[in-house]
């Protein structure tokens, strides 16, 4: 579950620093008071760092300024953290435009998807150049790491993560004497068993035409979307293992397996929206989605990883980075609230306001902090990136809206694979 919505007030914020300090002992911080604020500092030339984010106002924000920001600048009294919350659209080319002009923020919380673009702009410290790189690389989970990398070095480092783990309904299963699926091929045969036409009920949920829904479907059959330095797209995203595992997706739709979430549209049922009411019996989602069951006391399915195949288990890595402006002012004082938020204090408190952690050093408490994330943490292990690349939205539209096309039986799948792997090698030059 999620518990960002009892995080209401200083009461839910000092709950919060309590059950932390008992999961860190006495190596926690102890300048937070048990209001959630920070003790008094003395006076002296202070240092601005500026943070933007798009993090949620009610649930990622409160613990934000009311737990991780004050126990930063009471254990640095000469730092002040500016926390800018900004609409997520358009806080990319605003972080592009306010660099070019020479006053960037010092750091941003960024989309996994935008650092390898504000790295062929110029305009991020390179990361795997400083002195504690080392250590946090050692620590993080491989997925959420490699998101960070451009042309051999790193621009960021991991903030938070989630992936996609299968949801399965019980009643369903127990109705049709099956367990979860523990392959990729038994995925396929229980998606086939559990679609009923007459009680409205599809095997299988996938909730768009793009990467992140589909690619867990398709690389534990063993394809790949591009080459393994997300170069190239020809021979991959239209190779014979590509062909058939999309077919496979195309056919099941087509026959009903597959609800109306793939194809969207007008009144199209979302795998969570349908799941619950009987709609799907199986759905790839993240860990958002168990707070949303909670909150509608839905406790009839079940959680396991996304079944391997000859591919092995290949689930989506999602989350943010945190990217540091290459001529940010203030530069130590920067790098020093940014080892902060990948401590295990900050880490731990923003998995209380639904997040995950992106270090696996820390993944034990917080399983503590929210059992529910197990399952996805077990998962992280082996998830994989989309294409990082500068390319990558060009690449993942070319895909979708071939796929859509696919879907319509306006082109067969191979043509429309040929067709998005080339639209996708002019987006990798």
């Amino acid at each position: 579950m999620k518990l960002n919505h009892q995080i209401r007030g200083r009461t839910g914020l000092a709950r919060v620093s309590v059950a932390l300090a008992a999961l860190l002992g006495s190596g926690g911080i102890v300048a937070v008071a048990a209001s959630g604020t920070a003790n008094a500092a003395p006076k002296h030339r202070i240092q601005t760092v500026t943070f933007w984010n798009a993090y949620n106002s009610v649930t990622e924000t409160p613990v934000m300024n009311g737990i991780v920001i004050p126990a930063f600048e009471a254990a640095n009294p000469g730092i002040k953290v500016i926390d800018d919350t900004l609409p997520y659209n358009g806080m990319l080319n605003k972080f592009i435009a306010s660099s070019a002009a020479g006053d960037p923020p010092s750091l941003m919380r960024s989309d996994i998807a935008w650092v390898p673009q504000l790295a062929s702009e110029g305009v991020l410290l390179e990361t795997s150049k400083q002195p504690w790189f080392a250590a946090m690389k050692k620590a993080a989970f491989p997925g959420p790491l490699s998101t960070n990398l451009y042309k051999g070095g790193y621009f960021g480092i991991p903030l938070d993560t989630n992936t996609q783990v299968l949801f399965w309904n019980k009643a369903d299963f127990a109705a049709a004497n099956l367990q979860p699926p523990t392959t990729y091929a038994q995925l396929v045969a229980d998606a086939q068993t559990l679609t009923i036409p007459s009680k409205g009920q599809h095997g299988l949920g996938v909730d768009s035409t793009d990467i992140w829904n589909v690619g867990p479907l398709v690389w534990p059959t063993g394809a790949n979307f591009t080459n393994n330095a997300w170069t190239k797209a020809s021979g991959y995203m239209d190779s014979p293992k590509m062909i058939a595992a999309v077919q496979q997706l195309v056919t099941f739709q087509q026959s009903g397996v597959i609800g109306s979430d793939m194809a969207g549209g007008s009144g199209a049922i979302s795998g969570e929206t349908g799941f619950p009411l009987g709609q799907y019996a199986m759905y790839l989602d993240g860990p958002w989605a168990t707070n949303t069951y909670k909150q509608a006391n839905f406790t009839g399915y079940g959680t396991v990883i996304d079944p391997p195949g000859p591919g092995g288990s290949g689930s989506v890595v999602g989350g943010e980075d945190l990217v540091i402006a290459k001529h940010a002012p203030n530069m130590a004082a920067t790098i020093k609230f940014v080892k902060f938020l990948q401590s295990p204090f900050s880490q731990l408190a923003m998995v209380a306001a639904g997040q995950m952690t992106a270090y696996k050093t820390y993944a034990a408490n917080e399983i503590k902090v929210n059992p529910a994330l197990a399952v996805f943490a077990q998962q992280l292990k082996t998830s994989r990136a989309r294409p990082v690349t500068q390319g990558y939205a060009a690449l993942d539209t070319a895909f979708s809206n071939e796929l859509q096309l696919m879907l319509a039986g306006k082109v067969t799948v191979a043509v429309g694979l040929q067709t998005a792997a080339q639209a996708a090698d002019a987006a990798l030059k």
